[in-house]
């Protein structure tokens, strides 16, 4: 995984994850579900969709 942090925006930054580029936008607040929706999203993009 490789860093570019952009210096446009401190609440912004974008990363390559396995040559895919990912953006992580940082709010002023904490958001203490934020864990649990990142989990939630990644277990729904590799699991099988039932039919």
């Amino acid at each position: 995984m490789s860093k570019s942090p952009q210096k446009e925006s401190s609440e912004k930054m974008t990363i390559t994850v396995q040559g895919h580029e990912v953006t992580l936008y940082f709010a002023a607040e904490p958001n203490s579900q934020v864990a649990l929706q990142v989990k939630q999203a990644l277990l729904s993009s590799y699991l099988p969709t039932e039919k």
